[in-house]
């Protein structure tokens, strides 16, 4: 039985999530309704409120992606609690810190998407050249998703 992000002969999934990418998480306790600039000037306010209810979901920006694992640390999402016992002398400045520290956790990479940064939107990817340089391609728009240096 292959673990969650892996292929079944024992290799490694492709992750499409780099380090600093704006993320859509799509499932979790962490739910917050989200609707394109679109979508808000469509509907009326009710409308909004139910419409948004039907998508939860959340955004944030990738502080580290585990490929290992297949897991990515999205910021303020899955926010675990540390609790820390003050070290170091007292003299110190450069004192540790201690008491509550809270700090973002894994999640699996197939509950997030990448957000386009051109339309705003949660799109999947495909690889393309531009420029002679293999990049990200948004499905939705056909514009890069990686910035061009």
């Amino acid at each position: 039985m292959a673990i969650a992000g892996q292929a079944a002969a024992g290799r490694r999934a492709k992750i499409h999530i780099k380090a600093g990418d704006t993320v859509y998480v799509r499932t979790g306790k962490d739910r917050e309704a989200r609707l394109t600039p679109e979508e808000v000037e469509r509907f009326d306010p009710q409308q909004q409120k139910a419409e948004a209810n039907k998508r939860p979901g959340r955004r944030g920006r990738v502080l580290r992606v585990l490929p290992d694992k297949g897991r990515v640390v999205v910021e303020g999402v899955n926010m675990l609690v540390r609790h820390t016992r003050p070290r170091g002398r007292t003299q110190q400045t450069t004192q540790l810190q201690a008491g509550r520290i809270e700090q973002p956790g894994a999640i699996p990479v197939a509950n997030v998407m990448l957000v386009c940064p051109k339309c705003d939107r949660p799109t999947r990817v495909r690889r393309g050249t531009v420029e002679g340089k293999s990049v990200r391609i948004c499905r939705r728009c056909g514009e890069p998703v990686d910035a061009l240096r």
